[in-house]
């Protein structure tokens, strides 16, 4: 189902340079049909439209974690527009940095705090995600989240793919 999105080694990008000594990373990457779009583009073609199933998951994330004081804002990850700055808001995310190349969001609450770079390579676009737990909740939930992690990631950009929305 995911044949197109190949999973990389994330080693030496920006993120890496955020990572605490406890932390998750990953890093997906698909081959662009529209090679002209900008990072911030592409962060908005990927996540403007989620699937139903993962607004309610989402839903039902933000209903069991509340009481534990983790960010419960937004369902969704979806941007404001297409073309982000640093300062703007791209769902339950915050846009921190702004490159030619990259744009990188990032949300915190006192558990953890969550990474997301949209870095467009040649005629690639690789999307990475870094978390790091700041308490043992913190470090709980990540690994509980981790199994669905890895299919809501390569689900949304395999449909954004196969819509043509990149």
């Amino acid at each position: 189902m995911f044949s197109q999105i190949m999973s990389l080694k994330p080693e030496h990008d920006r993120l890496q340079a955020k990572a605490c000594a406890h932390h998750f990373r990953d890093a997906l990457q698909v081959t662009l049909d529209t090679p002209s779009l900008t990072p911030s583009q592409l962060q908005y073609r990927i996540f403007n439209t989620m699937p139903g199933w993962v607004t309610q998951l989402m839903r039902l994330r933000n209903k069991l974690v509340a009481a534990f004081g983790f960010s419960v804002g937004q369902n969704t990850m979806v941007p404001a527009g297409d073309e982000l700055d640093v300062g703007d808001q791209a769902g339950f995310l915050n846009v921190c940095e702004k490159y030619p190349e990259e744009i990188i969001s990032n949300a915190e609450d006192r558990h953890m705090a969550f990474y997301l770079s949209v870095k467009k390579q040649q005629n690639t676009v690789i999307v990475s995600t870094l978390v790091n737990p700041k308490t043992l909740t913190g470090r709980i939930y990540l690994t509980a989240i981790l199994p669905f992690h890895y299919v809501i990631a390569r689900s949304v950009i395999h449909n954004a793919k196969k819509a043509g929305r990149l």
